[in-house]
């Protein structure tokens, strides 16, 4: 109706108006490099709140989808399973980002593009249980083709030869020590993406993914879900006009390289706290509460009942793939959820509310979104400050 219309007309408002302002992160951002994003972004919050555009639709099939030997993957689950849930079961419970070439590794799920030959997304569980083990770098064979794609589709360690630049893993190693299996797996080239190393990589990128872990390490989260991907983003012309205009590595030309990065973080303060949404009826939002329409997750007992000790957090954060000074705050790269969907084709955790209630908060409103200090230099090598290890 017209109110629909309405709100579809304030969300591309809502992109037009951001555009030139997310083309300006080359220049605040970095030095001399040529390259747009998302990044340097200060006023998203703002505008997503004075707009209130109604959030992508859910990709929620209304039948079980079949996965590769037949078992199907069950969507719109009511809640997270009471023992240490998966990636898997998070997508179930909050929502998928799509269905393209779905890869299920014993510590992620991923999507897989054979044309950009990226992956479209990958998924991960954060908890005590997965990022405490005996599993270590030094054990893996190191990175590898991926068997599951055919050899003219996939990307080949060839591609990345001499190209400068870094074979970027989209769920970290690190993030993998409960099985040497599992963290063997971060290392095949379909969770692989083109990333500038100094300054990227190796600096802020992994920072980044330190601070991830730091959300269980530090006790503020029992579990964190997070879901990455790479964007190609458009470049403004001299005649006003907006270009794709990235790099594609191999002989022949297949790896694309991205022109930024996405994570988007769910965070449970405490592994029950998902039992505060759940799928089902129940009465409207308040006023000013977005959801993310049919087969949206709403509160246990309906809006406007007992509160929860803590909410779930929420945050979305794109970053250009350049160097980034160590001292560039993360907050200016937080944007909302709706705009990465729009230039991704990807539905993010489309069942969680997005606007903030006392069920669901801005996850740089309900925790520091401070990144952990940059390696250290000491005795001629890179040294990791002291992480926190819970037994």
């Amino acid at each position: 109706g017209k109110r629909k219309r309405k709100q579809e007309t304030l969300s591309e408002e809502l992109v037009v108006k951001m555009l030139p302002q997310l083309m300006q992160i080359a220049t605040a951002c970095s030095s001399g490099l040529l390259g747009v994003g998302v990044g340097c972004y200060l006023a998203s919050r703002q505008a997503e709140n004075a707009s209130a555009p109604g959030p992508a639709s859910a990709l929620i099939p209304s039948s079980p989808t079949h996965r590769a030997g037949g078992d199907m993957i069950l969507t719109g689950a009511p809640t997270l399973p009471a023992e240490m849930p998966s990636a898997a079961a998070a997508l179930q419970w909050a929502g998928w980002p799509g269905f393209e070439n779905i890869r299920y590794r014993d510590g992620y799920v991923a999507s897989y593009n054979r044309q950009t030959r990226n992956p479209n997304w990958v998924c991960q569980h954060l908890c005590k249980e997965t990022l405490n083990g005996d599993a270590s770098r030094k054990k893996s064979a190191g990175f590898a083709e991926d068997p599951a794609d055919p050899p003219h589709m996939r990307s080949t360690l060839a591609d990345y030869k001499n190209s400068g630049f870094d074979r970027g893993h989209l769920v970290a190693a690190a993030d993998a020590k409960f099985s040497q299996s599992a963290m063997d797996e971060t290392f095949l080239l379909s969770n692989i993406s083109p990333q500038v190393g100094e300054g990227f990589n190796r600096g802020y990128w992994e920072r980044m993914e330190r601070w991830c872990r730091n959300l269980v390490f530090g006790g503020s989260y029992s579990d964190v879900f997070v879901i990455t991907g790479p964007l190609f983003l458009p470049q403004a012309g001299k005649d006003g006009s907006y270009y794709m205009h990235h790099r594609v590595l191999g002989q022949p030309p297949m790896v694309h390289v991205p022109t930024h990065f996405f994570k988007v973080v769910l965070a449970l303060p405490t592994r029950s706290a998902q039992a505060t949404l759940t799928a089902g009826p129940a009465p409207p939002p308040p006023k000013g509460v977005a959801t993310a329409g049919e087969g949206a997750l709403v509160p246990a007992g309906g809006w406007g009942k007992a509160s929860p000790e803590r909410p779930i957090a929420l945050g979305c954060f794109v970053v250009p793939n350049q160097p980034i000074p160590d001292d560039t705050d993360l907050r200016k790269f937080e944007v909302p959820i709706d705009l990465v969907e729009r230039y991704s084709g990807l539905a993010l955790w489309p069942r969680v509310p997005r606007k903030a209630s006392k069920h669901v908060a801005p996850l740089c409103s309900a925790t520091k979104c401070q990144l952990p200090a940059p390696f250290r230099q000491g005795k001629g090598k890179k040294e990791e400050p002291r992480i926190k290890v819970i037994g």
